[in-house]
């Protein structure tokens, strides 16, 4: 007894915060500009977006949980269908490691590639905060912070993003090329680091802005033909491309034949209906193919009309009617009439 009503307690208070968040986005969507800045709820839109988001993500990984155990639990008591189940386990895993490799692998090649536009990215703010007389420390100060970096950043690419364990090619002599050029275009910074801000000071750090967006272009263009040569880049390769989109293609392959033999069975001439359906799928087939022109001249233009005066206004009415059903499931999940599994009390 005290179970059902802790399943009763339970269902209620899915039930009543099921309805406030749909109510809340009802009434956002309703509302007009000015009303929602009047109580408030313009500030707070985007915090509570990202806290159903949040919740999103959660239910995310509660899927992945009762997929991991379903399977599990199959797999380890050896049940019915247990190789499919340890077929998706086994991928499933698999993708998982990979992709996170591949992120990590991501991550470090941006950060590398962020280190470098950041010497362009600096030298434009020394220009725009110059002329626009923005409050900022001394013009000599920043001078000498930019081209400390950008020689560090020059300097570390031999340790780093240039190894001396991937060969010389034509990508490679590009970023050296580059930081040649930044090195020679930061000559001129010592010169003006002293004096005030001049068109002789602006020419000098553009320069340098420009050799830095080069080089930060020439070690993208370098770092991620580098990355797509990794071992994790080609197994994901092997796993996405030789793999899945190959299954996704065999099944959709199947759908295929399935679509074939029911299009044969509706258009077995019956009715004036099936007629009807059954000239225009010829009129549309042959107008597609080169066949049809040698035919007549006049099947693929019959062809262009059907496809675009019939059948868009059937298709109109047939995305008019998903989307009331639509509305109305939505509807029907709002007020909790779809989630009787919440409670444990037959009804």
């Amino acid at each position: 007894m005290e179970v059902t009503k802790a399943a009763d307690r339970r269902a209620q208070t899915i039930r009543l915060f099921t309805f406030l968040g749909g109510l809340y986005f009802f009434v956002y969507f309703l509302l007009p500009d000015s009303a929602i800045e009047a109580i408030g709820l313009k500030e707070r839109h985007e915090p509570i977006s990202n806290g159903f988001i949040a919740i999103g993500a959660m239910a995310v990984g509660l899927g992945l949980f009762n997929l991991i155990s379903a399977h599990g639990s199959r797999l380890a008591f050896r049940k019915k269908g247990w190789p499919y189940s340890f077929a998706l386990l086994a991928g499933l895993v698999s993708m998982l490691l990979v992709t996170g490799a591949q992120w990590r692998q991501s991550l470090t090649t941006t950060a590398e590639l962020r280190k470098s536009q950041v010497v362009s990215e600096f030298a434009q703010r020394i220009i725009e905060d110059a002329e626009g007389q923005t409050a900022a420390p001394p013009l000599s100060t920043r001078i000498d912070a930019l081209e400390r970096y950008a020689r560090q950043q020059v300097a570390g690419l031999d340790t780093s993003a240039l190894g001396t364990q991937v060969a010389e090619g034509p990508l490679k002599t590009e970023v050296r090329e580059s930081a040649t050029a930044l090195n020679e275009k930061l000559g001129p910074l010592t010169q003006v680091r002293q004096q005030p801000f001049s068109p002789d000071t602006r020419a000098a750090i553009d320069g340098v802005s420009k050799a830095g967006a080069r080089l930060s272009a020439a070690l993208s263009v370098y770092l991620r033909d580098q990355s797509s040569r990794t071992t994790v880049q080609q197994l994901y390769n092997f796993l996405y491309d030789a793999i899945f989109n190959q299954l996704g293609a065999a099944m959709f392959s199947l759908l295929g034949v399935y679509i074939a033999a029911a299009a044969f069975r509706a258009f077995r001439i019956r009715t004036l209906d099936s007629a009807l359906m059954m000239t225009a799928a010829l009129v549309v087939m042959l107008g597609q193919i080169s066949l049809g022109k040698m035919i007549s001249d006049e099947l693929p233009v019959m062809r262009q009309w059907l496809l675009e005066v019939p059948n868009s206004a059937a298709f109109r009415a047939i995305r008019l009617g998903a989307a009331v059903a639509g509305l109305m499931l939505a509807i029907r999940m709002w007020l909790s009439i779809e989630s009787k599994s919440f409670s444990t009390r037959k009804k």
